[in-house]
């Protein structure tokens, strides 16, 4: 690559020689980070017509920077900035931007790190890019431009392409017995876009009220709580799902906004809701006017002999839930697809907010999604990974019997991309637990803490183990390596 609307500019008033100028010019630049290592310089006769000098000018300053370590001549090929810029002497690099703000950040904010490589991480739900319908995505992007490109291209429904949402809506009825128009969907760029548009609808001036199951996703309750004037409670969960009774106490003191809560397959546990739970959630939201967001991003991730539970939507009749789903966890973690379906006054509300966020998506995307449901390729996906998936966690359960059963109890569910396990015998005690995670993420393994699912973030002598990226092998050996683990904590 080679750097070619570079601003250089000499000081007419410097002393110095003329070709020192050139050569200040452009180490500057280097120093600075505008011209980076490998990057070539522009041509000798480029450099000197930018900057009014003669050719041997140019010539004179290149030698300089070559002797001085910064570039590096290639016959035939130019001049070239080196891989590794020399410092001087007791002087720091100067580099760019600083990292940094020259203001104050919120702290509900905390940054992104991960400082230690990772060879699998097993610590989120992700589809295994390696299952993707690619030879059918391949087939329907060109489909799509060739059939709708000036259209797709242009400025498009504000709820989704309407081709998906006729495809979404068509799929919730058959498969989930959710009967929805299309009109009461809106097609978002994932789950965590789809809770943040709902927040916003929700969340007035003076703050809100909400709560979420605990333990719960920190994903989810990471979102929620940097939410300005959002007020986040925790709800027990037990064997049979979200506890009614700690709700109902909940809902005799604080004025609750939404609840947020993963019904089908709470997460992390993998517990289902029990019938007699739903009934009386769903009694409650309506007697409290309570908003219900049901997450159900891993519905589609079933290996039972039959179906889930229906989800709560299907089973609502006065408008109380919100229910997102996801496209991501079905094809590819890339694709950043996601839709919620709801009340069409709000959703029509949700499609401002959303208008406002990311004026109108990837139109191109959506129409070629609809192609897979249209085609038949999104079901034969689905029956591949209801196959895979089972064999996948059955082959880590087994593993994990094997190599960590005296430490660890397995609590495999019907639905899900995840294993919730416990700790037990000397993985019992959470500091044990903790250690053991810690000693995995060192061998390459990336594990959650259990505190990260705890709201309060306690210690907690569990986790979350995702086994639907891997193939039956490579979760046996992470099991083996897990065992490994444990023999040093």
């Amino acid at each position: 690559m080679r750097a070619q609307d570079l601003h250089l500019q000499l000081d007419p008033d410097s002393p110095a020689p003329l070709y020192l100028q050139v050569a200040g010019c452009l180490e500057d630049a280097i120093r600075h980070g505008r011209i980076l290592p490998g990057v070539a310089l522009p041509s000798v006769r480029e450099l000197a017509k930018r900057l009014g000098v003669h050719r041997n000018t140019v010539l004179a300053a290149l030698s300089e920077l070559q002797a001085q370590g910064w570039v590096d001549t290639r016959e035939r090929a130019g001049v070239f900035v080196k891989g590794q810029r020399p410092l001087p002497e007791g002087k720091m690099l100067e580099g760019g931007p600083p990292t940094a703000p020259g203001f104050d950040l919120p702290s509900r904010f905390l940054p992104m790190t991960d400082p230690l490589p990772q060879e699998m991480d097993l610590s989120e739900p992700r589809a295994d890019v390696r299952l993707a319908p690619t030879e059918a995505m391949a087939r329907a992007y060109p489909r799509a431009m060739r059939r709708k490109g000036p259209e797709l291209l242009g400025v498009e429904e504000y709820k989704g392409q309407r081709r998906l949402r006729d495809a979404l809506a068509a799929h919730l009825s058959e498969q989930r017995g959710l009967r929805v128009d299309p009109e009461r969907i809106l097609v978002t760029r994932g789950t965590g876009m789809a809770l943040n548009l709902v927040a916003q609808a929700l969340v007035g001036p003076g703050g809100a009220d909400a709560a979420m199951e605990d333990p719960g996703d920190p994903v989810v309750r990471g979102l929620l709580k940097g939410f300005p004037g959002l007020r986040l409670h925790a709800l027990p969960v037990d064997h049979g799902g979200l506890r009614m009774d700690s709700l109902q106490a909940l809902l005799d003191r604080v004025p609750l906004k939404f609840l947020v809560l993963s019904p089908q397959c709470q997460l992390p546990t993998g517990v289902a809701l029990t019938g007699p739970r739903r009934a009386k959630l769903l009694e409650l939201a309506q007697t409290h006017r309570v908003a219900l967001i049901e997450l159900d991003p891993e519905y589609d991730h079933h290996f039972g002999s039959g179906l889930p539970p229906r989800p709560l939507a299907a089973e609502d009749s006065s408008g109380q839930v919100i229910y997102i789903g996801s496209l991501s966890r079905v094809l590819a973690p890339g694709l950043h697809a996601g839709y919620l379906a709801a009340a069409g006054l709000l959703v029509d509300r949700l499609a401002k907010i959303q208008q406002r966020m990311d004026w109108q998506g990837d139109r191109v995307l959506e129409w070629a999604l609809s192609e897979l449901f249209l085609d038949g390729d999104f079901n034969r996906q689905l029956r591949k990974l209801q196959k895979t998936g089972l064999e996948r966690r059955d082959a880590l359960v087994n593993a994990l019997g094997e190599f960590c059963g005296e430490a660890l109890s397995v609590h495999p569910s019907e639905v899900g991309m995840g294993l919730w396990v416990e700790g037990k015998g000397h993985l019992e005690d959470p500091a044990q637990f903790e250690a053991w995670i810690r000693i995995c993420r060192e061998g390459g393994l990336k594990l959650r803490q259990g505190s990260s699912f705890d709201h309060e973030g306690r210690p907690k002598a569990a986790t979350r183990i995702a086994f639907a990226a891997f193939e039956p092998e490579e979760l046996r050996h992470a099991a083996m390596r897990m065992g490994q683990a444990m023999a040093r904590s």
